[in-house]
């Protein structure tokens, strides 16, 4: 049945997903620090460590080098360890914007800035509730998969930044939106704490108190210039473009309306209308495709429960979601899970 064997199709033109290559350098430099055969990870993905800065590579290329590189390590999570070396230079020449600040919690607040400036088509968030700050960390399209090697590295450099200023610290959760495998041991060594797999999205969270944290003036050289890297303007492009990167965003997180995405937007709700009446495809087609892509991968890279799965998506139930993804592909998801198990 040509519906039950429908793969992950490659992430379009349409859902910009980069990174800046002036991170490369100092991955290649703790990767190698850490035992690993970095200019073969590179070779074998097809970079070059030697790449402008300003160049924009794509993210489903830079999550392949870091898988790359952790098959070097088996089941050391060996990724995670790369993720606090990286955190020192990585502050003192990536994100230096963040060092002029006197608090851990401004500091955050502006690297996750910087992050996102790095990094586009991804998600970095910092909330805080009651006594718990949570850091959390997604890449929107999920046809960029696999990419558990690079949500371990990405956490265990927010983990090594936090440390640098507060010492030793007990994390309260450390959630991964993989499923659990076998650096488990070894990660729950490193980061204090056991993971949680399949999860929504990458978090690591720690106790709010923290971000009073004093920074001492002298703990770096006073920030210059912010680098060419993070200059890029993050609002450019098509406004179908932003309206699809703000549905992909929400999309797997659970309910959300069209007036949601206005709001993330910054934009009036006559606003969005006004340009989803141009020329197009509509609020609903856009929602419904991000929402394909989720199921696809959740169905066939994921142990989640169906039911989970729709309630991700924003189905009132088990059975809403069951027909529409009935009706898009002639198969109900229970199927295609099973042709997926079969597969594999």
């Amino acid at each position: 049945m040509p519906a039950l064997q429908r793969s992950l199709p490659p992430a379009a033109p349409a859902c910009r997903a980069t990174i800046s290559a002036a991170a490369l350098p100092l991955i290649s430099d703790v990767m190698a620090g850490a035992g690993l055969d970095a200019p073969r990870a590179f070779a074998e993905t097809g970079l070059s460590v030697t790449l402008a800065p300003t160049n924009a590579i794509p993210l489903d290329r830079f999550t392949t080098l870091l898988e790359n590189a952790g098959r070097q390590a088996g089941t050391q999570a060996c990724l995670w360890s790369c993720g606090r070396r990286i955190a020192e230079p990585a502050l003192a020449t990536l994100f230096p914007s963040g060092l002029g600040e006197t608090r851990l919690g401004g500091l955050l607040s502006r690297l996750m800035a910087d992050l996102q400036a790095l990094q586009e088509g991804t998600t970095f968030d910092r909330q805080v509730e009651g006594d718990t700050c949570t850091l959390a960390y997604r890449i929107h399209d999920p046809r960029i998969w696999p990419r558990s090697r690079d949500a371990e590295f990405t956490l265990g450099f927010l983990h090594a930044v936090i440390e640098r200023f507060a010492g030793t610290v007990p994390m309260a959760e450390l959630a991964l939106e993989h499923e659990q495998d076998g650096c488990r041991a070894a990660l729950a060594r490193q980061a204090g704490c056991a993971p949680l797999y399949g999860q929504r999205l990458n978090m690591l969270a720690f106790p709010a108190r923290l971000l009073d944290l004093a920074i001492a003036a002298d703990a770096f050289p006073a920030p210059g210039h912010p680098p060419d890297h993070l200059q890029r303007n993050q609002c450019d492009g098509d406004p179908r473009q932003r309206i699809g990167e703000a549905i992909r965003r929400r999309v797997g997180q659970g309910p959300f309306s069209q007036g949601d995405i206005a709001a993330d937007l910054g934009l009036s709700g006559r606003s969005l209308r006004r340009l989803l009446d141009a020329d197009g495809p509509s609020f609903r087609a856009m929602t419904d495709d991000a929402r394909l892509d989720y199921a696809l991968w959740a169905l066939q890279r994921t142990k989640l429960p169906v039911g989970e799965i729709a309630w991700r998506l924003g189905y009132t139930d088990q059975g809403a979601f069951a027909r529409a993804f009935r009706k898009v592909t002639g198969a109900p998801p229970s199927g295609l899970r099973k042709d997926a198990g079969s597969s594999g």
